[in-house]
């Protein structure tokens, strides 16, 4: 039980607000739990997890920068309660009819 209190004290309560083609998620907060050494890979899995938003097609974004899937959390001094972005790669856009 106290190496679990210890593992928790390491993990880091982030925020990340989803941006999103579907209505259903955009916008919406995602609270997810991480260790602080967690690459940047590993948070977009948990966000896969949580929202079933394919990692593949995912930028993190924090402050003005992409971050780079295989660098740390550490790397950009992300600190416990920091809000991170989800961006998609990319944009569907509807087919607009001829007028």
């Amino acid at each position: 039980m106290q190496h679990l209190h210890i593992f928790n004290s390491q993990c880091k309560q982030l925020r990340i607000i989803l941006y999103n083609k579907t209505r259903q998620l955009c916008g919406h907060e995602v609270p997810i739990k991480v260790p602080e050494n967690a690459t940047i890979y590993r948070v977009k899995r948990e966000i896969e997890k949580v929202k079933a938003v394919p990692h593949q097609i995912q930028w993190i974004v924090f402050g003005a920068r992409n971050l780079q899937d295989t660098e740390r959390l550490s790397d950009y001094a992300i600190r416990d309660g920091y809000t991170l972005y989800s961006v998609p790669t990319f944009i569907e856009i509807p087919s607009i009819p001829n007028l």
